[in-house]
């Protein structure tokens, strides 16, 4: 069966993580997210796709091509405005088959969802197809209610207490070629997609829902990207691989699921803990830490002294005697000697993110910094829980960053905080010597 991945929104709730490219094309473990989905429908049985593309669309196109590098089949369509998911459907309308699969480019999940949903639509008589999980946070997603074996209604993100079940639709469907008409039927907004379904049903067409108990993950926030690159950590470093070229020194540490690209280096004192991923050509220091899920891309230098500890770092990306935890880094970002992402709040409670005009719950209380393409930072400045860096900016030394910097800003300190005053203070040579007696001492 024909399946069309939807590629075409612009991620203005991941800012800055999307400004230079697709949302899709995001890489964990050297991969984009797009090619991670691909990979999982291909291993279902799919094939034949059809891309719909939008901002940034044509890095897309130049990384897949024509799909005959990952053996699969490719189309593409260009979603001019993105007007969300029926407008990007529609451009489809001319190359779509009788009945396909929908799913989103950066939505995460098993093959044996699309399996069942397979098996299903083969087996039965539905036109449409969804799958379904029940959740808690109901007024988060699309809710459907199912009645012997039927989907009769279809809600999306119901208020509180006014949901037809706990049923969550998960982000993949099988649609007919019919469903087109009926998005002319509906006006256009943020839910005209799940109306267009809701019509289907209410015109008394079969719908049928299959149960999903297995990994299912969207790229809405930046955070989410911890919960996917765990799953495929989880799911593809079975085991210790060194590509051809890695080198590890004698008197460095290689611990666990640790995926080691060509051409990288580990040099000594250096320990790296898995699961991890380090890409191709890079470097890990002298009395560097790497560990905890973290994803280094390619060309990177984990310099001396630095610890690394849960985060997604782009490529080409510097860093030297620095911590980076919980975070995420873009492609090509410098920091410099002594740069702290702060990831833990004073009064430890869940980090607050500002989204848009709001701030948003991330819902983990361990959280570091969320920075763009191209960014740098100067010696011992510090980065606070959750803020976000746009691309191109700089944060200058000794800066405390508490608030989101937008891109192609510079902030520094400035100087007419310092104060200069007469020394009074003498620095003791025999002080040094009484100090020196009492280490000694501790020594013995």
């Amino acid at each position: 069966m024909q399946t069309i991945i939807l590629a075409g929104g612009e991620g203005k709730r991941v800012f800055p993580l999307a400004v230079n490219r697709p949302k899709p094309m995001f890489k964990l473990l050297g991969k984009p997210l797009i090619h991670h989905v691909i990979d999982t429908l291909k291993e279902a049985g799919l094939k034949d796709y059809v891309v719909v593309t939008g901002h940034r669309g044509e890095q897309i196109k130049d990384y897949l091509k024509d799909g005959s590098k990952l053996g699969v089949n490719i189309d593409y369509t260009v979603q001019k405005e993105p007007l969300g998911m029926a407008d990007a459907l529609e451009t489809t309308k001319d190359l779509a088959e009788d009945h396909f699969f929908v799913v989103n480019a950066d939505d995460i999940f098993e093959a044996s969802l699309i399996k069942k949903m397979t098996k299903q639509f083969k087996e039965g008589n539905a036109e449409i197809v969804l799958s379904c999980k029940p959740v808690q946070e109901t007024w988060k997603f699309g809710i459907i209610r199912v009645e012997d074996e039927n989907v009769t209604d279809f809600v999306e993100k119901p208020p509180k207490g006014k949901e037809p079940s706990n049923l969550a639709v998960v982000g993949a469907y099988i649609l007919p070629k019919q469903i087109f008409d009926y998005y002319k039927r509906i006006p256009v907004s943020d839910h005209q997609y799940e109306d267009s379904i809701l019509q289907f049903i209410k015109d008394r067409n079969i719908v049928k829902a299959v149960s999903y108990d297995g990994f299912f993950a969207g790229y809405k926030y930046p955070w989410d990207l911890f919960t996917i690159n765990k799953h495929l950590m989880n799911s593809k470093l079975a085991t210790q691989t060194i590509e051809e070229g890695a080198e590890i020194s004698g008197r460095a540490t290689v611990e666990g699921r640790v995926w080691l690209g060509r051409g990288a280096k580990v040099f000594e004192g250096a320990c790296i803990r898995g699961p991890c991923y380090i890409g191709e050509n890079s470097v890990v220091g002298n009395n560097s830490l790497v560990r905890d899920y973290s994803s280094l891309g390619r060309g990177c230098v984990v310099g001396f002294s630095t610890e690394i500890k849960h985060s997604l770092i782009g490529d080409d990306c510097w860093f030297h005697t620095n911590y980076i935890g919980d975070s995420i880094i873009a492609d090509n970002c410098l920091f410099g000697a002594g740069t702290v992402t702060a990831n833990f709040r004073f009064d430890e409670q869940n980090v607050r993110v500002k989204i848009g005009d709001k701030k948003i719950d991330s819902g983990t209380n361990k959280l570091g910094a969320i920075i763009g393409d191209g960014c740098k930072t100067g010696i011992n400045s510090c980065l606070e829980p959750g803020v976000k860096i746009g691309p191109q900016s700089m944060v200058g030394p000794n800066v405390d960053l508490q608030d989101d910097l937008k891109p192609k800003k510079i902030i520094f300190v400035n100087k007419n905080s310092y104060v200069t005053k007469e020394n009074k203070i003498t620095v003791s040579s025999e002080s040094k010597k009484q100090l020196m007696k009492k280490l000694k001492k501790n020594e013995q």
